[in-house]
């Protein structure tokens, strides 16, 4: 049996994928936040700046986690204009 997906369930997929997307922009936006904090602080010496280096290394790698993500998400999911999207089959089965 051979399933085509509606345009519909294409959309709700990458709606969700991109809610899931912006979860992981805002993560490493807050370890980049909370990285520069450190460097804020009136205790600044080298195991702070070491502590500061380890947690922008860490957002540093959520963003590209968040980057290649979102890749995949509009190479699995593209957007669909609409004239397209209504001349697609809704469903198609095949025993």
């Amino acid at each position: 049996m051979i399933h085509y997906s509606t345009r519909d369930e294409i959309s709700a997929c990458r709606e969700f994928a991109l809610a899931r997307n912006r979860q992981l922009f805002e993560e490493a936006e807050t370890l980049n936040q909370a990285a520069f904090a450190l460097l804020e602080g009136s205790e600044l010496d080298g195991e702070q700046f070491d502590r500061y280096q380890a947690m922008r290394r860490k957002a540093d790698l959520k963003f590209e986690e968040a980057i290649e993500h979102l890749r995949l998400l509009n190479e699995d999911f593209p957007s669909m204009p609409m004239a397209v999207a209504n001349t697609q089959p809704a469903h198609e089965s095949r025993a």
